[in-house]
């Protein structure tokens, strides 16, 4: 059996004590705060309103669209996280430090309802510019302004070309996939 580093036992110390000292800010802080309950409506009220509007025929096609979006959102949230560029001082649970409300729901809905209803590539374009837009300059400072969102050594601004980039990959990834499949 290999040895644990001694660094690799007072990590783990440290995120025993992170991990209590969150759950117990979380209780007294988060918790049943109007805060805490917006973040609730992001998670339903999106999902509510994507079921209706999702074209029921291509269901598979747009939701793994979505899951593709929400992999990567979640994963660079994490990493973002991670390396300190932001923090989230309200949580819906205290378990995860990304902003599970726009990662596995805004986001995700928001690039679905987009995919779908821009099948050609220059509206497509011009729907993701707009939307990166948005999110960048409005909702992210009103994020921060409520006091959900906290930027460290982030801007606005960073996450415009990104949201841009997220969108095109993600479009140009599953046509391709939808090419190879086609051809088998």
């Amino acid at each position: 059996m290999v040895d644990i580093p001694e660094s690799a036992h007072h990590i783990r110390q440290m995120h025993e004590i992170f991990a209590k000292t969150r759950a117990e800010a979380w209780i007294t802080d988060n918790l049943w705060h109007w805060q805490w309950w917006f973040m609730i409506a992001l998670i339903l009220v999106p999902w509510i309103i994507w079921w209706r509007l999702v074209n029921k025929w291509r269901l598979t096609e747009i939701f793994l669209f979505g899951m593709l979006i929400l992999i990567t959102a979640s994963w660079m949230d994490e990493l973002g996280t991670e390396l300190q560029l932001w923090f989230y001082p309200f949580k819906i649970i205290p378990w995860y430090p990304q902003f599970v409300p726009v990662n596995y729901t805004v986001l995700p809905v928001t690039y679905m309802l987009i995919y779908q209803h821009y099948p050609n590539w220059r509206s497509y374009i011009m729907a993701i510019t707009a939307m990166a837009a948005i999110y960048s300059w409005i909702a992210e400072p009103l994020l921060s302004y409520m006091g959900i969102y906290k930027l460290i050594i982030w801007h606005y601004s960073y996450s415009f070309p990104l949201y841009i980039l997220i969108g095109f990959t993600h479009r140009w990834f599953l046509e391709r996939l939808q090419n190879v499949i086609k051809k088998q």
